[in-house]
């Protein structure tokens, strides 16, 4: 199992103090006044759980700059936290991350990219609210970049880093398999999303692996809404067979299939077990809670970053894919 990354969130939890303090301190700041006691036992829980410390090097009075170029993003946006997480780990490797959103505007792009160009970025992160392939980046400044959500689907030299959506959907699958659960159905989401698309290939590589027939009528399209969601759990549970569990290819859908099996007076997991996808933080407030495959996003936005700062680490591939983790909890 892939170790989970240590945040400022877990020290704080550790030690007893807030989330601030842990920042401060481990960023050197003194915004906050913190006893020397304090200070000593942050440091020492960090460098015990292998938080990566800040670097101290600096390069006069400045900041070297990676530039971050988005298609579209709002706060209400789950990417929202990939670019989160690359912030503070250009921060931490001593680098300020500038964010440009050219909001699906192809002008507005070319002069960011222009910008760029002109202002000795060190790298550029081009990134998509939305997994997707895109067509081979043109006109991009001649700094190091990488692809962050999205690839090309066509041989190219930029790097891209996506999540591993196909293992995700084979690993939430294989679990329920695991768990005596044959009658699996999926409901997915839009058909000619990337993720959705990869989510359902891994359901139906684990349901061949285990030797269970998958029946056509049991893979439904959801397309990421909650109640169209629940509308097709409610014709799932007509069938016969009925199933016996039901993986949603997002939280949000599993919203709208808690509905349908409440109305049909089911309950989850005697009567029915329900699997998520993005680990959102509903899943653990659903009653019962939702099992779920993590979207893995904070750990998207720190690879790209370490791949702009050329940070040590496994030699670069074409294509990187980041595997989530499964969350068990009462769902399943």
């Amino acid at each position: 199992m892939r170790k989970k990354k240590v945040t400022m969130g877990d020290i704080a939890t550790a030690v007893g103090v807030s989330q601030p303090t842990v920042s401060a301190i481990l960023n050197g700041s003194d915004s906050i006044k913190v006893s020397d006691a304090t200070r000593i036992k942050v440091l020492n829980k960090a460098k015990e759980l292998g938080y990566a410390l800040k670097q101290t090097i600096r390069h006069g009075n400045t900041h070297p700059r990676i530039a971050l170029v988005v298609n579209s993003l709002n706060m209400h946006d789950p990417f929202i936290n990939a670019i989160s997480a690359a912030k503070t780990r250009s921060w931490e490797l001593d680098n300020l991350l500038v964010v440009f959103d050219f909001e699906e505007d192809e002008e507005m792009k070319q002069a960011i990219y222009s910008e760029i160009e002109e202002g000795n970025y060190q790298g550029m992160i081009f990134a998509s609210n939305t997994p997707k392939s895109i067509s081979p980046l043109e006109g991009v400044p001649a700094i190091p970049t990488v692809m962050l959500n999205c690839f090309c689907e066509s041989p190219s030299v930029i790097p891209a880093v996506v999540a591993a959506d196909f293992l995700g959907g084979y690993r939430a699958t294989n679990y329920l398999i695991s768990q005596n659960y044959h009658y699996i159905a999926m409901i997915t989401g839009e058909s000619w999303s990337e993720s959705s698309i990869q989510r359902q290939k891994g359901y139906q590589q684990a349901l061949v692996n285990a030797d269970i027939p998958s029946h056509p009528d049991w893979i439904v399209e959801g397309n990421w809404s909650v109640k169209q969601s629940y509308l097709e759990t409610l014709k799932l549970l007509e069938l016969t067979p009925r199933p016996d569990a039901i993986f949603c290819a997002s939280d949000l859908m599993a919203v709208g299939c808690y509905q349908a099996i409440a109305k049909k007076g089911l309950t989850i997991p005697n009567d029915i077990a329900v699997m998520g996808y993005d680990n959102q933080l509903l899943a653990s407030e659903l009653t019962p809670s939702l099992s779920s495959i993590d979207l893995p996003y904070d750990e998207m936005g720190r690879k790209a970053v370490e791949l702009i700062c050329k940070v040590p680490m496994e030699e670069a591939l074409p294509l990187i894919k980041i595997e989530g983790e499964l969350y068990v909890r009462e769902s399943t």
